[in-house]
């Protein structure tokens, strides 16, 4: 350990005030990136306490180290790397028991251990006393009550961090009483290790045996001893694969032989000690009294009245968002026009060539601003609206009541939370699906998202709506959310019935009590690290493909529509959209629309060749109505809601899942569903004559 550097990994359940104390403790001395490797955030921060410099790594928030998620594989392989000098085990206390499940899995893999009995004063305010002592003496290392959101017990917290750093406090972690069976077989696993010359976390590794975790598994399989984190003595002798496979083969009849299963076993002996405990420690003072919590509870989460008000806080979080939309984009909009006439002026005032002013103006100036302009102000509101509603606690009641629906389907509840998000930005909703913790329902989040209909789509296709169908532009609106919803939940049955078919969907819920939500801290959140990321990488995406498109509008110079690229584009495509009734005007412009849906318009007319630039049109508005039949109009606007993401929401799906096979099949999934239901509208409405 460095002389002044203290290294701390901050681990704890979720909902537990890991954030809380991490973000009081750094402030804004703090960055957040993923893990190596992994979709997970990984948040770090620096402050200076006494002469020691702090480095806080906030591992995610996980119930156990069984390396069954990401979550947890991060959080273990983090603590097992030895690279903390000390690990803040963050526990609710007025869940203590559940709490100290985890608490004595990190006991089993370091003892430099300081327990956080963060949330003291809902503690109090429930009539509980929990001897802070006493509960120090069971764990054998030490217990600091805190209350994170005032700040309570924080200078207790790192004095106890720096003594057990420098060794000034010696730990004695508690050890579980696995029982004579389990118990016997851990220590004759180790006496198998021993003799194989391997020291380091033995015991550990044997619990692991016996509970067929896979990781460790696997290391024994091949041979890599690092991951298991055993370390040969200095005079051992190279350990064969032969030998690793029999105390794999042993450890597995061992397991086999157990009744109860072994792994069942150790679970029940941990929670069984983690009962003993706050048996023995907690006391309730005053008469059990309703909390506030559980009271709202009543109402928010009723079988009934959790629908009506659900619904509302939804609709308004989206009414806002998409009136905030306008009301921002238009802002935008005309500071964009400012801009390029600004622009165009200063140009043409130095006499630069026609296509250096083009290029520059009407492809990557107009075609990047308008991806702004759509993007940015329905994004602001979302992440900011949810970030609120997570802080309040009402997130996790709207996934809860959500459920059951999404059950039907094979997935959970907190699948529609990210189409929500996606109702501002696909980006969104792609990323928001980090909130999963089953890897399968996860993707079929991410797979699924592109098919929501986002803020840009849905303001492109109001206008080419109002135009093409007049006062019937509402309820053709309202027809397409509805055809997009249901190819959402037909896509995910889908899905669940074939590619993630025998997989499990279920989820563990964590209902934390209700909180005023910390304002400073969300819109940190949402704007720095989720909003600014994302539209930064929307415009590397963005400018040069709008470019791209400035160019084959305008490629060769000076030539007729019908010998420029975009002419050939459009003879090229012709024959491909005949079964949908899409002529290939209408597929090059959709290709058009690949950065960001909301140049559709100004992307027909160029492909009508009605002009040759991503500026603004008015004249395609007025010449639409006469060139297309009401069924034309209809499926050209489905496909368009409904066809393949944006380019930055392929990014999104590539960043979150770092798979070739998923970002594809972030395509495939909506292309085919577009299709499939384009298909069956355009024939039926031929059959009737329409």
């Amino acid at each position: 350990m460095d002389k002044k550097t203290i290294t701390v990994g901050v681990a704890g359940n979720p909902n537990v005030g890991k954030s809380v104390i991490f973000n009081a403790l750094t402030g804004s001395r703090q960055h957040v990136g993923n893990w190596p490797g992994k979709t997970v955030e990984r948040a770090e921060g620096v402050f200076h306490y006494q002469s020691w410099e702090i480095r806080l790594v906030d591992l995610p928030g996980t119930y156990s180290l069984a390396a069954q998620s990401p979550e947890e594989v991060i959080a273990r392989d983090y603590i097992l790397s030895d690279e903390p000098d000390v690990v803040i085990d963050i526990v609710d206390a007025t869940c203590l028991e559940r709490n100290l499940n985890l608490a004595l899995q990190i006991l089993e893999l370091t003892g430099r251990v300081v327990v956080a009995l963060n949330l003291m004063d809902e503690v109090r305010r429930q009539g509980w006393k929990i001897d802070a002592e006493a509960l120090e003496a069971d764990l054998g290392v030490p217990v600091v009550p805190t209350v994170a959101t005032e700040g309570e017990g924080l200078p207790k917290l790192l004095a106890a961090i720096v003594d057990v750093a420098t060794g000034q406090r010696q730990t004695h972690p508690a050890a579980v009483n696995y029982g004579l069976t389990v118990g016997g077989y851990v220590e004759s696993l180790e006496a198998d290790l021993a003799r194989m010359g391997m020291g380091g976390r033995r015991r550990w590794v044997a619990l692991k045996l016996l509970e067929d975790d896979p990781q460790i598994v696997e290391a024994f399989q091949q041979g890599d001893l690092a991951a298991c984190r055993l370390e040969p003595d200095d005079d051992a002798l190279p350990v064969s694969p032969e030998a690793l496979q029999a105390v794999l083969n042993r450890a597995v009849r061992l397991r086999e032989g157990t009744r109860p299963d072994a792994k069942v076993e150790i679970v029940r002996r941990r929670f069984e000690f983690a009962h003993d405990v706050v048996h023995r420690v907690a006391r309730r003072l005053r008469p059990v009294e309703e909390s506030m919590t559980e009271r709202i509870d009543r109402i928010v989460t009723h079988k009934v009245w959790s629908w009506p008000i659900m619904l509302a806080m939804l609709t308004l979080v989206f009414w806002i968002t998409i009136k905030g939309g306008e009301i921002g984009g238009g802002w935008l909009e005309a500071g964009l026009s400012r801009l390029i006439r600004l622009s165009r002026a200063w140009l043409t005032s130095i006499q630069a060539p026609w296509w250096v002013s083009g290029a520059l103006v009407d492809g990557l100036l107009m075609g990047t601003g308008t991806v702004i302009a759509a993007m940015l102000p329905p994004m602001i509101i979302l992440f900011v609206a949810f970030a609120l509603l997570e802080d309040l606690g009402l997130l996790p009641r709207m996934a809860f009541n959500l459920d059951r629906p999404m059950r039907a389907v094979g997935s959970q509840g907190k699948q529609t939370l990210t189409w929500g998000m996606g109702f501002g930005c696909n980006v969104t909703g792609v990323m928001a699906s980090r909130i999963i913790e089953n890897k399968k329902v996860r993707l079929a989040s991410i797979l699924t998202s592109p098919l929501i209909i986002c803020s840009g789509s849905y303001g492109a296709g109001v206008a080419l709506a109002i135009a093409l169908f007049g006062d019937r532009a509402l309820s053709v609106i309202l027809s397409l959310v509805f055809l997009s919803l249901g190819a959402a939940f037909l896509a995910t049955l889908v899905l669940n019935k074939t590619i993630f078919r025998g997989e499990p969907g279920g989820f563990v819920l964590e209902m934390p009590p209700y909180r005023r939500p910390k304002f400073g801290q969300v819109a940190w959140r949402a704007l720095v690290d989720r909003v600014a990321h994302t539209m930064w990488r929307a415009v590397e995406f963005a400018a040069p493909a709008t470019l791209l498109i400035w160019v084959l509008g305008n490629v060769p110079p000076g030539a007729p529509f019908e010998q420029t690229a975009i002419g050939w584009l459009v003879r090229t495509l012709a024959p491909l959209g005949r079964l949908w009734g899409l002529s290939g005007e209408m597929l090059t412009a959709l290709l058009f629309t690949l950065p960001a849906k909301e140049i559709i318009v100004p992307a027909l007319a160029m492909t009508y060749g009605l002009q040759a630039s991503l500026a603004e049109s008015e004249q395609v508005l007025a010449y639409l109505p006469q060139a297309w039949t009401p069924l034309t109009a209809y499926t050209f606007l489905l496909f368009f809601m409904l066809y393949l993401p944006c380019l930055v929401t392929v990014w999104a799906t590539w960043k979150e899942t770092r798979s070739l096979k998923w970002t594809l099949m972030g395509l495939v999934v909506p292309l085919v569903m577009a299709s499939l239901i384009t298909f069956v509208v355009y024939q039926t409405g031929q059959l009737l004559g329409f």
